[in-house]
């Protein structure tokens, strides 16, 4: 198992990565607390991921025309998770673009948000979000790419890359080759406990492509930026997770069971350590599923 290191102290709000370049960092990067980030060109703006609370997205916002006034052109949603897509419809005029697989999740969250309501306030949303959250519009994506997708601003190239489910069924790396950066979206947890909601054994193959890549910074969807020893911190943990559930699934233990017996050592030091639970749910679901 890994040494645990607990989350450094970091500077939140715009941070300025590359040139133009800039990532928006929360702390600390928990429930529903993510990063995004944003690129400025001399005619407009490119903008990554939209944050999860209007308030947020509404500073998110203020940042952003504090350094530039030019129109947004793009917003890219890394992936379908409110914490990340809820500010779309604040990142005015900008045309969305995702994995397909991502707007199609998104629209059946509007979907089902238009057929049963809100229902009950879930125990991760933080009360003082509750009402805030009550008027957001699902607003979906304009553009979706399959495999890969290039853009240029200026001089600056951008890639798109899906590697198939794994956080989600629709992640999307933005990769900025010139400058060696990559923005990961919830591909990366820094310094608390993933959350996998896709596939877990493909996750850790992303993992494996992302070390073979040209990068010298990450910015992960929660926490602070890194490299790539982070990532394999998080990587070793979810290899851990893979082999300990799988041979708890093969010798029939309830989901239950594995739970308990599964020990996590250090890692149970991690921001959000319950999601040890969530993920060994998902590992069942995607072992019944082979």
């Amino acid at each position: 198992m890994t040494t645990y290191r607990p989350m450094p102290r970091f500077e939140t709000g715009p941070v300025e990565v590359g040139n133009n370049l800039f990532a928006y960092l929360q702390w600390n990067g928990g429930w529903g607390i993510s990063n995004a980030g944003f690129l400025v060109s001399d005619s407009s703006l490119m903008v990554i991921d939209a944050l999860m609370a209007p308030s947020m997205a509404h500073e998110f916002v203020r940042s952003m025309r504090d350094i530039s006034n030019a129109p947004f052109s793009h917003l890219i949603n890394t992936h379908s998770h409110p914490d990340h897509t809820n500010g779309n419809q604040f990142i005015e005029g900008a045309e969305i673009i995702a994995h397909e697989n991502c707007r199609d999740e998104m629209l059946q969250a509007k979907s089902l948000k238009a057929i049963n309501g809100r229902g009950d306030k879930p125990g991760w949303i933080q009360d003082a979000w509750w009402n805030e959250l009550e008027n957001v519009d699902i607003v979906l994506p304009t553009t979706t790419y399959s495999e890969k997708m290039s853009l240029m601003y200026g001089s600056t190239e951008v890639e798109l890359l899906h590697y198939g489910p794994a956080h989600t069924l629709g992640d999307t790396l933005v990769y900025f080759p010139e400058s060696k950066i990559l923005f990961t979206g919830d591909l990366a947890f820094f310094y608390a406990m993933p959350l996998c909601r896709g596939n877990m054994p493909n996750w850790v193959k992303i993992c494996e492509i992302i070390d073979d890549m040209d990068v010298d910074l990450i910015i992960p969807g929660h926490g602070p930026t890194g490299g790539k020893r982070e990532l394999q911190d998080m990587q070793e943990f979810m290899q851990f997770m893979v082999k300990e559930v799988q041979e708890c699934f093969k010798n029939g233990m309830s989901e239950e069971e594995a739970d308990k017996a599964i020990d996590i050592g250090d890692w149970a030091k991690w921001p959000e350590a319950e999601r040890k639970t969530m993920n060994i749910s998902n590992l069942y679901s995607t072992f019944q599923s082979q």
